[in-house]
Protein backbone atom coordinates (compact mmCIF):
# COMPACT_ATOMS: atom_id res chain seq x y z
CA UNK A 1 0.00 0.00 0.00
CA UNK A 2 1.43 3.42 -0.99
CA UNK A 3 2.36 5.88 1.73
CA UNK A 4 0.41 9.10 2.23
CA UNK A 5 3.29 11.19 0.84
CA UNK A 6 3.43 9.06 -2.32
CA UNK A 7 -0.31 9.34 -2.78
CA UNK A 8 -0.26 13.11 -2.18
CA UNK A 9 2.56 13.53 -4.71
CA UNK A 10 0.68 11.51 -7.33
CA UNK A 11 -2.41 13.67 -6.84
CA UNK A 12 -0.74 17.09 -6.61
CA UNK A 13 2.18 16.92 -9.06
CA UNK A 14 0.00 16.97 -12.20
CA UNK A 15 -1.54 20.27 -11.03
CA UNK A 16 1.80 22.13 -10.90
CA UNK A 17 1.05 23.74 -14.29
CA UNK A 18 -1.29 26.11 -12.42
CA UNK A 19 1.77 27.70 -10.78
CA UNK A 20 3.15 29.00 -14.11
CA UNK A 21 1.88 32.08 -15.97
CA UNK A 22 0.77 31.94 -19.59
CA UNK A 23 -0.64 29.26 -21.82
CA UNK A 24 0.35 25.76 -20.67
CA UNK A 25 0.31 24.39 -24.21
CA UNK A 26 2.55 27.18 -25.49
CA UNK A 27 5.22 27.24 -22.77
CA UNK A 28 4.87 23.58 -21.74
CA UNK A 29 5.86 24.59 -18.21
CA UNK A 30 4.34 21.93 -15.99
CA UNK A 31 2.94 20.11 -19.04
CA UNK A 32 4.68 16.77 -18.65
CA UNK A 33 2.93 14.40 -16.27
CA UNK A 34 -0.07 16.72 -16.10
CA UNK A 35 -3.53 15.47 -16.93
CA UNK A 36 -3.73 17.84 -19.90
CA UNK A 37 -1.73 15.87 -22.46
CA UNK A 38 -3.18 15.13 -25.90
CA UNK A 39 -5.22 18.34 -25.92
CA UNK A 40 -3.13 20.20 -28.47
CA UNK A 41 -1.47 19.97 -31.84
CA UNK A 42 1.88 21.71 -32.02
CA UNK A 43 4.62 21.86 -34.65
CA UNK A 44 7.69 24.00 -35.08
CA UNK A 45 10.91 24.78 -36.86
CA UNK A 46 14.13 25.72 -35.12
CA UNK A 47 17.15 27.41 -36.66
CA UNK A 48 20.22 27.67 -34.43
CA UNK A 49 23.09 30.10 -34.78
CA UNK A 50 26.52 29.71 -33.19
CA UNK A 51 28.68 32.78 -32.66
CA UNK A 52 32.38 32.83 -31.88
CA UNK A 53 32.66 35.29 -28.99
CA UNK A 54 36.24 36.18 -29.91
CA UNK A 55 35.82 36.90 -33.63
CA UNK A 56 32.11 37.80 -33.70
CA UNK A 57 31.54 35.42 -36.63
CA UNK A 58 28.18 33.65 -36.60
CA UNK A 59 27.02 30.64 -38.57
CA UNK A 60 23.83 28.66 -38.98
CA UNK A 61 23.69 25.10 -37.63
CA UNK A 62 22.41 22.27 -39.79
CA UNK A 63 20.34 20.38 -37.22
CA UNK A 64 20.35 17.25 -39.37
CA UNK A 65 24.07 16.83 -38.72
CA UNK A 66 23.24 16.10 -35.07
CA UNK A 67 19.61 14.94 -34.93
CA UNK A 68 17.49 12.53 -36.90
CA UNK A 69 14.19 13.79 -38.35
CA UNK A 70 12.07 12.65 -35.38
CA UNK A 71 14.44 14.19 -32.83
CA UNK A 72 14.50 17.48 -34.71
CA UNK A 73 10.70 17.58 -34.96
CA UNK A 74 10.27 16.96 -31.22
CA UNK A 75 13.03 19.37 -30.20
CA UNK A 76 11.70 22.24 -32.33
CA UNK A 77 8.53 22.70 -30.28
CA UNK A 78 9.65 21.95 -26.72
CA UNK A 79 11.55 24.70 -24.89
CA UNK A 80 13.44 22.36 -22.58
CA UNK A 81 14.73 20.32 -25.52
CA UNK A 82 15.69 23.49 -27.40
CA UNK A 83 17.74 24.52 -24.38
CA UNK A 84 19.37 21.08 -24.10
CA UNK A 85 20.31 21.13 -27.78
CA UNK A 86 21.82 24.62 -27.43
CA UNK A 87 24.02 23.39 -24.56
CA UNK A 88 25.04 20.37 -26.64
CA UNK A 89 25.97 22.68 -29.53
CA UNK A 90 28.12 24.83 -27.23
CA UNK A 91 30.09 21.78 -26.10
CA UNK A 92 30.44 20.51 -29.66
CA UNK A 93 31.68 23.81 -31.08
CA UNK A 94 34.07 24.38 -28.17
CA UNK A 95 35.70 21.07 -29.11
CA UNK A 96 35.90 22.37 -32.70
CA UNK A 97 37.89 25.40 -31.53
CA UNK A 98 35.19 28.06 -31.39
CA UNK A 99 35.93 30.54 -28.57
CA UNK A 100 33.18 30.61 -25.94
CA UNK A 101 30.39 29.84 -28.43
CA UNK A 102 27.12 31.69 -27.97
CA UNK A 103 24.05 29.84 -29.24
CA UNK A 104 20.78 31.49 -30.13
CA UNK A 105 17.76 30.13 -31.96
CA UNK A 106 14.90 31.36 -34.07
CA UNK A 107 12.03 29.02 -33.28
CA UNK A 108 8.63 29.36 -34.88
CA UNK A 109 5.76 27.24 -33.57
CA UNK A 110 2.17 26.74 -34.58
CA UNK A 111 -0.34 25.72 -31.91
CA UNK A 112 -3.66 24.16 -32.88
CA UNK A 113 -3.37 25.25 -36.54
CA UNK A 114 -2.91 28.93 -35.71
CA UNK A 115 -0.27 30.98 -37.54
CA UNK A 116 3.33 30.35 -36.49
CA UNK A 117 4.83 32.64 -33.87
CA UNK A 118 8.21 33.03 -32.23
CA UNK A 119 8.44 30.62 -29.31
CA UNK A 120 11.57 31.97 -27.66
CA UNK A 121 13.50 35.22 -27.65
CA UNK A 122 15.86 34.89 -30.65
CA UNK A 123 18.40 37.31 -29.14
CA UNK A 124 19.17 35.35 -25.97
CA UNK A 125 22.32 33.24 -25.67
CA UNK A 126 20.70 29.96 -24.63
CA UNK A 127 23.98 28.64 -23.23
CA UNK A 128 23.74 31.18 -20.39
CA UNK A 129 20.42 29.66 -19.23
CA UNK A 130 19.79 26.57 -17.17
CA UNK A 131 16.68 24.44 -17.02
CA UNK A 132 14.80 24.10 -13.78
CA UNK A 133 11.45 24.47 -12.08
CA UNK A 134 11.31 28.28 -12.22
CA UNK A 135 9.33 30.21 -14.84
CA UNK A 136 11.21 30.51 -18.14
CA UNK A 137 11.14 34.20 -19.02
CA UNK A 138 12.89 33.55 -22.34
CA UNK A 139 9.76 31.87 -23.71
CA UNK A 140 7.54 34.39 -25.49
CA UNK A 141 3.91 34.76 -24.49
CA UNK A 142 1.41 33.44 -27.01
CA UNK A 143 -1.05 36.29 -27.41
CA UNK A 144 -3.33 34.42 -29.84
CA UNK A 145 -4.88 32.24 -27.10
Amino acid sequence: MPSFSTLAFQLLFPWRYLLYPGNLFWTEEGYRFSWRVMLMEKAGTATFFVKDSKTGREGEVLNGEFLNAHQEKQMAMQPDMILQFAHFLKQHYEKQGVSDPAVRAEVYVTLNARPSRLLIDPNIDLTKLSDGWSHKTWITQNTSE
